[in-house]
């Protein structure tokens, strides 16, 4: 299977917005459909755990493909200034009258069968989670039902395979965008990525 660095993969992004014209938002809604498409066959309710960064604006458009079968929590809004394509996904939706929800789900009372899909941080993550962070990774992992992660498994370094500070969301899948990051097919990951499903963004290559 082909691999790409974080770094790889940022810099090919940058070089479709740059080069190609394409739109930021355009390659986070390309991102969204491969990740909605892969959760459908999981099941067919879903509850998404949203971040304040890109990673969550993958799930809060991932979420407007799913439909009103979708839940929603949000970690924390992402800020326009910062992640504008989030930050927008976020408005879209609540523009829609998709409700988000801004408190931990409570994994007690989610229908059975409802695939949990990983939306909270991405690639960028270089620190171990701490706080609400660390306890919404707790909840993912403590549910029951089909797991999915986006682009890499909240709490995985990217290039590494490493759970940093031992936390990381245990998926079944991961769903990974232009090839698979090059630690999600290290050993020692494999418990916490499942199966590598890569999702093109639409980029000739």
């Amino acid at each position: 299977m082909h691999t790409m660095t974080v770094a790889e993969s940022r810099a090919l992004d940058a070089r479709a917005v740059r080069e190609l014209g394409m739109p930021s938002i355009l390659l986070m809604e390309n991102a969204a459909r491969g990740v909605a498409d892969a959760a459908r066959g999981l099941g067919a309710s879903w509850m998404i755990l949203c971040g304040p960064g890109n990673n969550g604006g993958d799930g809060l458009a991932a979420a407007r493909h799913l439909g009103r079968a979708a839940r929603v929590h949000l970690l924390a809004a992402p800020e326009p200034s910062r992640c504008p394509d989030a930050a927008l996904q976020l408005r879209i939706l609540r523009n829609a009258g998709v409700p988000v929800h801004s408190e931990a789900p409570d994994p007690d009372r989610v229908p059975a069968g409802t695939v949990w899909i990983d939306a909270l941080y991405g690639t960028g993550l270089v620190r171990p989670l701490d706080g609400a962070a660390a306890r919404w990774v707790d909840l993912f992992n403590r549910a029951v039902g089909p797991k999915l992660c986006v682009d890499v498994p909240s709490g995985l370094h990217g290039d590494s395979g490493e759970a940093l500070g031992g936390i990381a969301c245990r998926g079944d899948v991961t769903v990974t965008f232009h090839a698979a990051k090059q630690g999600l097919l290290v050993a020692t990951a494999r418990p916490y990525v499942g199966r590598v499903i890569v999702a093109p963004l639409g980029i000739p290559l």
